[in-house]
């Protein structure tokens, strides 16, 4: 029986992907979760029914303080997790990125075992940098300039199966998608909460009815809902969430998104053919948020706006235009990255290679 350890977190992004991932190992053999205690990847994976065991990590920052703490928490980290490796006898260590990945990675590099890792964005993270040439494979979720070949195969990102029935079957039947989403990441993003009020406003104006969830964070969901209640009645239907676990129930009716330029938001979107509307992120490490939403725009799944330099005036010719019309209808998907099942791949590459049999 296959036996693997994976380890992701900090952000959605790169825990989501790691959720999908069990799901389809699990399929064929044990799999066990690394997190941080008490974290965001912690909750979501004993939320999936998992089998979760903690270790300590830390940002890989270089101040002088910041070492001293990566290098004691990565020891005790380490010691952790070579523990659960050798327990649960690991055929292979799978890292989704963050900084919990990395005690898994030095653990599963002392005991010889093999080690897959995810890059999801157009622009390689530090620890997935530091430790590629660790891998088997580091699968790419987007293309990432100076890494090609059969050590880094272009997969796309791994989506929970729930999701990506519903993304497939949105996609095959857009005739009742309609609504507009606003997502800001899973931890929210002032500026696409602002740009949904805003945008409440114009479509009222206009006359125009719509539908339209917005799905603010916790951190601003009430500063949002009280906007949205002072505007009174209008012609758009306003639904204000804190955050979603179910996301498949908000794709089922959306015609187009705007969201930040993240790769797991942006891989959902445009499996489901849903049309996106990016204002990346500025300050996202090496631009990788704007990177990607390029990526997505140059297949015509989507639009990129630039948050420096917003045209409110431009964006909501487009946004109207998106609703309007399925943008996205004549895409030969098959053809995209997003036109397969990269969990499926990806689970299959690593039970071959790893399999016992």
């Amino acid at each position: 029986m296959m036996r693997c350890v994976i380890a992701g977190g900090g952000t959605g992004g790169h825990i989501y992907p790691a959720v999908a991932l069990a799901e389809r190992l699990g399929d064929s053999g044990l799999v066990t979760m690394l997190a941080r205690p008490s974290s965001m990847e912690e909750r979501v994976f004993r939320g999936h029914g998992l089998d979760v065991r903690v270790v300590e990590s830390a940002p890989l920052l270089y101040t002088p303080r910041a070492l001293w703490k990566l290098a004691d928490s990565t020891r005790r980290g380490v010691q952790s997790a070579r523990q659960v490796l050798t327990d649960v006898r690991a055929d292979a260590f799978i890292g989704t990125g963050g900084y919990v990945s990395v005690p898994g990675i030095f653990a599963a590099l002392e005991l010889n075992i093999p080690i897959y890792l995810l890059e999801q964005n157009t622009v390689m993270g530090r620890a997935n940098r530091l430790f590629s040439h660790h891998a088997r494979h580091v699968f790419l979720g987007f293309p990432v300039e100076g890494f090609s070949g059969p050590r880094y195969p272009l997969t796309g990102n791994p989506v929970r199966r729930v999701v990506y029935g519903e993304l497939v079957h949105r996609r095959e039947n857009p005739g009742n998608a309609t609504e507009l989403l606003f997502l800001g990441g899973s931890g929210g993003a002032t500026f696409i909460n602002d740009l949904s009020l805003r945008s409440i406003r114009a479509l009222n104006q206009l006359g125009r009815s719509a539908t339209v969830t917005v799905v603010t964070g916790t951190d601003e969901y009430t500063r949002v809902r009280d906007e949205v209640d002072r505007l009174g009645s209008g012609t758009v239907r306003a639904i204000i969430v804190p955050y979603e676990e179910h996301m498949e129930r908000l794709y089922r009716n959306s015609r187009a998104a705007v969201t930040r330029g993240g790769a797991l938001a942006l891989t959902e979107l445009a499996v489901g053919g849903i049309y996106a509307l990016a204002v990346p992120y500025p300050f996202a490490v090496g631009q990788h948020q704007t990177r990607n939403a390029e990526y997505v725009q140059s297949l015509g799944l989507g639009e990129s706006f630039e948050q420096d330099s917003f045209d409110f005036d431009r964006f909501l010719t487009r946004l109207l235009r998106a609703l309007d019309s399925n943008l996205t209808a004549a895409l030969r998907y098959e053809d995209t990255v997003f036109g397969q099942d990269a969990g499926d791949r990806i689970a299959r590459t690593i039970l071959e290679e790893c399999s016992h049999g």
